[in-house]
């Protein structure tokens, strides 16, 4: 199925990417949230963010499930604090132009953004018996 075309570079202009936006494309094979990467340069650094339109079908309350991961990454990144590499440990939202955790465009879509996390992997499926046992019990271990 094809991607529905959204404007993405009215979507990243509203969150607070330092740097000059270069280019963006889709990104993964996800099929519940349209995701892109997008690349921004700024005085010869480059660095890649990610923009998800979260898919308000499947996630009904986008809101509160904004609000919620807003709790879980901020908690993660002030767990971090003084590590040497805390960017690429754990997920970090970028907030808007106004100081939201996600915006909303004229058609009504919820988007959120993250600094990338270069070199992180992710799955369409379980690859290990260990990970299925792991993502079996994780849930009841915190």
């Amino acid at each position: 199925m094809a991607r529905p075309l959204h404007d993405i570079r009215h979507v990243a202009a509203q969150f607070t990417c330092a740097g000059t936006l270069t280019d963006v494309a889709p990104w993964g094979s996800g099929h519940i949230n349209d995701t892109y990467v997008a690349t921004y340069s700024s005085g010869g650094a480059v660095r890649r963010f990610i923009h998800q339109r979260i898919n308000h079908d499947i996630f009904r309350d986008p809101v509160s499930m904004m609000e919620n991961i807003a709790r879980v990454t901020e908690h993660l990144q002030r767990k971090l604090e003084g590590e040497a590499d805390a960017e690429g440990e754990a997920l970090a939202l970028v907030p808007t132009r106004d100081g939201a955790n996600h915006y909303v465009d004229r058609a009504g879509n919820y988007w959120r953004t993250y600094r990338m996390i270069e070199g992180a992997r992710s799955y369409d499926t379980v690859q290990t018996e260990l990970a299925r046992f792991i993502m079996t019990v994780e849930p009841f271990i915190w």
